[in-house]
């Protein structure tokens, strides 16, 4: 553990070259000059640069060890890259700093993705790439000269408009402290966290799993129950906080066969034969009534927190773009049409408003998994890295399209974020929580434990405010100007929007296509009572989401091309 004066001077390193007076050339790494230990060189995929590009990361013993000069002070990482057997994790050391990701599928050529930023020391620096989930091709490595920024805060404006008091009180407190402080929470073992550092986290973080009908049925007890979670919430000065999340197991067709494939894994895809897909595409199936009453099940519990107002970090459906559990097996498509399923039978059909959706990607944002900003106050990331990990590549993952729009938080960790790094790297997570259990949080050194929960900038329980009365969210409301889509369905690419009542006000225009993924994204103030814009859609036809958003509310239109 660092000491004080330790602390004190790494913190101050951080600082002294996030200054705008740092100044270094970009450094650029072709990966064939590298020493190479199990893999070879290629040219035979187009677009590499250099003389070549290095493949063959197949074995746990490959690697590409990198050697550089460099100007002390802080970097942007940026790999080139080919992708082209699907998603791949990539595993990498930057000097003595590990880090992973993820690099997206490529169709043809070479891409980049951004790993994060890091350190670099004077003189001679190394960076090794190691198998990760192997099969990847790396072209180079690039590094840019950066600085640490704060996260911007997003607007105060929750997707159920009609919240209960205390959520959207809790949501705004949530958005005060993003960007200059971040809330502790733990998975379970809130107890543990007490007795070894005398604090209590912020955020008790707990699993609906075991109310899970086919759990039920082999009769599986809650280890908490929400009664009992509900007593954590409310003792004391009841400003407890409470994060939920739902291991599902599947609604039928578990396997359960010795020795890995048994009931209790049921929402691991390889435990059960449920065809998500397949479920979707026959609403008015017996499976599909199955999928409905899991629901019910777990708004029961969800209603007693209400009940006791008692609002909810909710983060159900999570690391479904890793496909081992079986609601993101099938793929994004199937995903995301479960996930507004489950909003609209929550919020609509069983009337629960005491709830913040918090989606949860992997380590890695995608925007292809995305559900939609309609549908989420909040985006999570699952990072099981290595301790000294700073993660700064999985928070830009999500904070680089999602900042002003939706709060960013490290909702899953296998280790402690580390209070320094947080500060020196910009990593403002909304919240942290620490899986449970004796591989995670019960083998973190008790020192580190002591030092980020005794830390000025992370919030304990003890610090908590009376968040129930902090200023309410603002929630949407019914725009003054009106909007036209001229000939929907529109023929072509271009679509023409008329505008009326919005002279002089500064509106932003988001299409986006059934997937989630933006299309265009616009800033215009129109200059007269009634006029006209046009924007491009994709050259296929389809549909189209279309949201004119302003400072006094939003609307959106469907738009259909042809």
């Amino acid at each position: 553990m660092l000491t004080g004066k330790g602390r004190f001077i790494l913190l101050l390193f951080f600082l002294t070259c996030a200054l705008p007076t740092f100044a270094a050339d970009p450094i650029r790494v072709e990966a064939e000059t590298g020493v190479l230990t199990g893999v070879t060189i290629a040219t035979a995929t187009a677009g590499y640069s250099g003389t070549g590009y290095v493949t063959g990361l197949d074995l746990d013993t490959d690697k590409i060890v990198m050697t550089f000069s460099a100007k002390a002070g802080l970097y942007e990482l940026t790999i080139g890259y080919s992708s082209p057997s699907g998603n791949k994790g990539i595993d990498f050391q930057v000097n003595d700093e590990k880090g992973n990701g993820t690099l997206i599928q490529t169709a043809t050529g070479f891409r980049t993705a951004s790993l994060g930023k890091f350190m670099l020391k004077e003189g001679q620096n190394t960076i090794t790439v190691f198998r990760g989930w192997g099969y990847f091709d790396v072209d180079y490595l690039l590094l840019t000269p950066t600085t640490a920024v704060l996260p911007t805060k997003p607007p105060k404006t929750l997707v159920d408009a009609q919240a209960t008091a205390s959520t959207k009180g809790l949501f705004s407190y949530l958005v005060d402290q993003y960007g200059s402080k971040v809330i502790s929470a733990q998975q379970d073992d809130v107890e543990y966290i007490l007795e070894k550092t005398g604090k209590e986290p912020a955020i008790g973080s707990f699993d609906l799993i075991d109310y899970s009908p086919t759990r039920v049925q082999n009769n599986a007890k809650p280890v908490r129950t929400a009664e009992a979670i509900i007593d954590w919430a409310k003792k004391g000065d009841g400003r407890g906080i409470i994060s939920l999340m739902w291991h599902w197991n599947a609604p039928t067709d578990l396997i359960n066969l010795a020795p890995d494939k048994l009931w209790w894994r049921g929402f691991y895809a390889d435990a059960t034969t449920f065809d998500l897909a397949a479920v979707l595409a026959d609403k008015n199936g017996a499976k599909y009534k199955l999928l409905l009453s899991d629901i019910d099940a777990i708004a029961l519990q969800l209603k007693k927190l209400q009940t006791a107002d008692v609002p909810v970090l909710w983060r159900p459906l999570h690391e479904a773009p890793g496909g081992w559990f079986w609601w993101g097996a099938k793929g994004a498509g199937s995903f995301k049409e479960l996930w507004s399923i489950l909003y609209d039978r929550l919020t609509n059909y069983h009337s629960l408003h005491n709830l913040i959706w918090v989606y949860t990607a992997t380590d890695t944002f995608s925007a292809d998994w995305y559900p939609g900003d309609q549908y989420v106050d909040v985006v999570g990331l699952d990072v099981y890295a290595d301790a000294t990990s700073n993660m700064s590549g999985n928070w830009s993952s999500a904070l680089t399209p999602l900042n002003g729009k939706k709060l960013v938080t490290l909702s899953e960790t296998g280790n402690l974020p580390n209070a320094d790094k947080i500060r020196g790297f910009g990593t403002w997570w909304s919240w942290f929580s620490v899986w449970t259990g004796t591989d995670y949080i019960k083998k973190q050194p008790i020192d580190q434990l002591k030092t980020i929960f005794l830390d000025a900038d992370v919030i304990t329980r003890d610090e908590l405010p009376d968040w129930r009365s902090v200023a309410p969210v603002i929630t949407a409301v019914e725009p003054p100007f009106q909007l036209v889509v001229l000939g929907n369905p529109v023929r072509g690419n271009l679509v023409n929007l008329e505008i009326k009542g919005a002279k002089s006000m500064p509106l932003t225009l988001r299409l986006t296509d059934t997937l989630g993924r933006d299309v265009a994204d616009e800033r215009i103030i129109p200059t007269s009572a009634t006029s006209r814009h046009q924007l491009t859609v994709g050259s296929q036809p389809g549909i189209y989401f279309l949201q004119v958003s302003s400072q006094v509310g939003a609307k959106t239109l469907r738009v259909v091309t042809y």
